[in-house]
């Protein structure tokens, strides 16, 4: 029987779709729903994706009505499809029930069942499949604009809600008239958008990239940057600043004179840029760079105090911004990354320069921080740790970047481990891999050994100065081994980049402490407003597991968790009785570190855990290594166990598992630790800083009161 009430909410929510053919075929849907839930046959014609006619009515029957479903209605979708995507199996399905599983997670998440990280889940899996490019890239155009639809959008609006789900699913970057077709194919017309001057100029220059130069004769490179910051490839922007940065070079020489002080000729020359529109937004001048010029002039005598602060190995490739740097009128802050957690990256922009801290990589899409002018044209790079959503973008950057990054020596160690070990499995994926216009397609083993000879070792507690007037001091952060935060002082501005840190003890690390007296803390709000885990109960919960199941397994992250629950069986006193095994990355990490303990290293011929043995290996999700592997092995052995211990990102099989969408006798157990802090010592800390508060790196959708949480390529302005 029909639930009406729910029948009428999706009716109302087929009023708000924007195409009366797509609001049409969802009415139609709900009627045909009424006939499945009834037994009767639904002979529907082939759905707005692609998928079998009967897809949609099976959702709004699943997932709108929450019934009883009527004996054979779980069968009218071909193989629960839609069930093996999202515990990430694709053998055995074809096209057609990939489009039809795909569809139905698509329609799920429209009713409220599913998540975008689900659905986002769902055609990454594709990327390395054998299913046809062209297939699936077709059923995700119309995808996508379906979503936009749904929510009453059109034109522009519709199609920069595209645009977003193109960066958020990691999908190739489309042209706009690339979507014309699929647009029309759900009853929207957009070709009065693509007649629209900056989409028109946005084809020009994609269509003929050997004449950017004289494609963009007669605009400033504002307009430039105006016109083209939503569609054009990233890759496309990064040549197109350059052609600008020599023209803007030329013209800079010609306003200098013989005999100008270094303040005259950078205030002669920011005048120039602000004449020509040499900038990223309106009112924001790009960088004065006097060493960029054909012949800068007379550099002033350093400071040798400020001399001594530069680190040795930066002396020659900074020395020229410092001498060419005035003391700065105002700071800048560009939040380029984010804005979920992955893919941090934050510019620190100065009169003359600045510093880029961190440029991540996220594992979720292949994302990398935004892409503006600014970033090619930073002094040096800070990077807090060595995880990917830190690190990981540095490959692409430094495919045409030629400053110095800067971190500890741990940090670079395990950053060259982390690279080479995403490329070693597949990063990047494919089709962005090969597309030269995309700059993941930089992510390259020669770029990585480009990354490794430009580090500059930091010592945590001594400041360095690594720009024109910004000294940096980093303090331990105590998230993984090698972690900082950063104090970063531009002529007296203080600001404190926390990175990811840790106000809380663990096993292996003290608990950081940060100062409070900053004039801006930029800070990791991972856990803000969640609930606090409990160490004491994760120290039973790996007892009572170790002393009545065997084997074990624990899939951990390699940086950091590894260590961490290495040293708590080492501190439960596990490895008097079993025996206590490290493999993977997690074992050249924990090397790496110095950290030492009963345990040993995977033999080569180990291809079978026995009861008394524990493994550790890295792969926190449980989406591949040895611990995958002896998962496979053991997930129907009742006596054996796996210990989950970090975070797992939904549809992952960790999370599939812990949340029973997984098949299994063994025995599964959650032990909630982080190397974030917690949200009660968190909430302490913030409360006691005196500083603008500016939290990032965080799932939080409101700010708190007193906290900015900044928008995607949000900028701040600070004047000195």
């Amino acid at each position: 029987m029909t639930d009406d009430s729910v029948t009428v909410d999706t009716m109302v929510f087929a009023d708000r779709i924007s195409s009366e053919l797509v609001a049409e075929r969802f009415r139609q849907a709900v009627a045909d729903a009424e006939r499945l839930s009834a037994g009767k046959a639904v002979e529907g014609e082939t759905g707005l994706l692609g998928e079998s006619g009967v897809v949609l009515p099976y959702a709004i029957l699943k997932f709108a009505q929450h019934g009883e479903m009527p004996e054979g209605a779980e069968e009218v979708v071909a193989e629960d499809a839609h069930v093996r995507l999202l515990r990430g199996i694709l053998s055995g399905l074809t096209t057609k029930t990939y489009i039809d599983g795909a569809s139905l997670i698509v329609y799920g998440f429209l009713l409220g069942e599913f998540t975008d990280e689900e659905m986002r889940h769902a055609y990454r899996l594709t990327l390395n499949s054998s299913l046809p490019r062209a297939a699936v890239d077709t059923w995700l155009r119309r995808a996508v604009i379906l979503l936009g639809v749904a929510d009453g959008l059109t034109g522009r609006a519709l199609l920069s809600r595209v645009r977003e789900w193109i960066e958020f699913l990691g999908a190739p970057l489309w042209s706009p008239e690339d979507l014309a077709e699929p647009c029309e194919e759900m009853g929207v017309d957009i070709s009065s958008c693509l007649a629209d001057e900056d989409l028109r100029f946005v084809a020009v220059l994609k269509r003929h990239t050997a004449y950017l130069e004289e494609a963009l004769q007669g605009r400033t490179y504002q307009q430039v940057r105006s016109l083209t910051r939503e569609w054009l490839p990233d890759a496309i922007s990064r040549e197109i600043l350059g052609i600008f940065r020599e023209q803007m070079a030329q013209q800079a020489q010609d306003v200098l004179s013989p005999g100008m002080t270094i303040e005259a000729a950078v205030d002669a020359v920011r005048d120039l840029y602000d004449r020509e529109d040499f900038k990223s937004h309106d009112g924001h001048v790009l960088p004065v760079r006097l060493q960029d010029l054909p012949q800068p002039p007379a550099p002033e005598a350093i400071d040798p105090v400020v001399f001594e602060m530069i680190p040795d190995k930066m002396r020659v490739q900074l020395m020229p911004a410092i001498v060419y740097s005035t003391a700065p009128k105002r700071v800048e802050i560009l939040f380029i990354g984010g804005p979920r957690i992955g893919h941090s990256g934050i510019i620190i922009k100065t009169d003359c320069g600045g510093v880029l801290l961190d440029f991540g990589l996220s594992v979720a899409n292949q994302q990398i921080p935004s892409w503006e002018p600014e970033v090619d044209m930073v002094d040096s790079v800070l990077i807090s740790h060595a995880h990917l959503d830190h690190v990981g973008g540095l490959p692409i950057l430094y495919d045409k970047y030629d400053g110095r990054w800067c971190s500890t020596g741990l940090t670079a160690a395990i950053t060259k481990m982390l690279l080479e070990d995403a490329l070693a499995v597949g990063t990047p994926s494919p089709p962005r891999r090969s597309d030269r216009r995309d700059l993941i397609s930089r992510f390259t083993k020669k770029n990585i050994d480009t990354v490794i000879k430009n580090h500059v070792k930091l010592e945590v507690g001594k400041s360095s100065e690594v720009g024109g007037g910004i000294v940096v001091t980093p303090i331990d952060a105590s998230h993984v081994p090698g972690s900082v935060a950063y104090v970063i002082d531009v002529e007296g501005f203080r600001i404190l980049y926390t990175g990811d840190f840790n106000l809380d003890p663990s096993a292996i690390l003290p608990g950081a402490a940060l100062p409070t007296d900053t004039d801006v803390i930029i800070f990791d709000g991972t856990y803000w407003g969640r609930e606090d885990f409990d160490r004491v109960r994760v120290y039973g919960q790996v007892t009572d597991i170790v002393n009545n199941y065997g084997p074990i397994i624990i899939p951990a992250f390699a940086v950091g968790r590894s260590q961490e629950m290495l040293t708590i069986l080492d501190q439960i006193g596990a490895s008097s009785e079993r025996n206590i095994i490290v493999a993977g990355l997690a074992e050249k990490v924990t090397k790496m570190t110095g950290f030492s303990g009963a345990w040993e290293g995977i033999k080569k011929n180990k291809v079978v855990l026995e009861r008394e043995d524990i493994l550790v290996s890295g792969g926190g999700m449980l989406n591949g290594g040895p611990a995958k592997q002896h998962f496979e092995e053991h997930r129907e052995n009742p006596e054996a166990a796996v210990i989950l211990c970090g975070y797992l990102a939904p549809r992952t099989p960790g999370w599939n598992l812990l949340y029973g969408f997984e098949p299994h006798l063994c025995r599964v157990e959650y032990a909630r630790l982080s190397a974030h802090s917690s949200s009660s010592r968190l909430g302490e800390f913030i409360r006691s800083c005196t500083a603008k508060k500016i939290m990032v790196h965080t799932p939080a959708q409101g700010a708190p009161d007193g906290v900015l949480i900044p928008a995607p390529s949000q900028r701040l302005v600070f004047d000195l």
